[in-house]
């Protein structure tokens, strides 16, 4: 068996991650929690253990063991380790803006939506293609983005470029117009809509923004939709929808973001 642990910030969120990259690679999710940071999974062979541990954020490392461990120090040298993430935060990209989606978010919610490699995601909010960048280096081909403005396309163009990725369409429109913008259903979605002051975008009534954008997602995503949003816009939108388990994430004291997916 593989135990996996889990970061110590939010380890309920670094399970939710970690069952969205199962599904995604062996079509499964059974995973047993047996410490605070540290999560079972029986049956995998090595090496889907390791392609599933490289794609996380949340997750450190996975290890082999015979016996449960107790604690993280039964858990001895790891047979693999998550991706560094921090060379690509948004202020090390070329085309910076600071409301643009962190790479730990952005893949925890790639993963959240179990997204699988070779098929087609879609951010339809993508600003400079924060989210865009984490799918499309875990193999999503291709990668959509949609935005409304169109220097946050051509920015979005230029990151994923700049990170070697080419199999991408990008289009300028509104995030509700999904449906009469794409060309067919694609497998997943993820989304980190405005909100808070560091966003300048904020929508003036981010309530009704995102029941229509989830309204129309339900009719081009065949998977998973995950989402990062503001608990208080969760908490009117959240009760029209079919969801898996929330998760908060305390971003700071004026501030608490949930993490979901629309089932698919």
């Amino acid at each position: 068996m593989h135990a996996f642990l889990l970061a110590g910030d939010n380890p309920d969120l670094a399970l939710l991650e970690l069952k969205g990259a199962l599904r995604a690679e062996v079509g499964r999710t059974d995973v047993e929690l047996v410490h605070p940071r540290i999560a079972i999974v029986r049956g995998l062979k090595d090496e889907e253990a390791e392609i599933v541990v490289r794609r996380l954020a949340r997750t450190h490392s996975c290890h082999r063991v015979e016996e449960e461990p107790q604690g993280p120090e039964d858990l001895g040298r790891p047979l693999a380790t998550r991706e560094k993430l921090a060379d690509r935060k948004p202020h090390l990209r070329p085309v910076f803006r600071p409301d643009s989606t962190e790479p730990f978010l952005a893949r925890t919610l790639v993963n959240v939506a179990a997204a699988p490699r070779g098929e087609p995601f879609l951010d339809p909010m993508c600003n400079v293609g924060g989210i865009l960048i984490e799918a499309g280096l875990i193999g999503c081909r291709p990668v959509i983005g949609i935005d409304v403005r169109e220097e946050m396309v051509k920015g979005a163009r230029e990151n994923l470029e700049a990170y070697g990725i080419r199999d991408h369409e990008l289009h300028v429109a509104k995030a509700q117009d999904v449906e009469s913008v794409l060309e067919g259903p694609v497998a997943a979605c993820a989304l980190d809509p405005p909100y808070g002051r560091a966003s300048h975008s904020r929508p003036r009534d981010p309530v009704r923004l995102l029941m229509e954008v989830l309204d129309a997602l339900t009719n081009v995503v065949e998977g998973r939709v995950a989402l990062a949003v503001a608990d208080d816009v969760w908490k009117e939108v959240g009760p029209s929808f079919d969801h898996g388990p929330v998760v908060e994430d305390r971003v700071h004291s004026s501030l608490t973001r949930v993490v979901t997916y629309l089932r698919g």
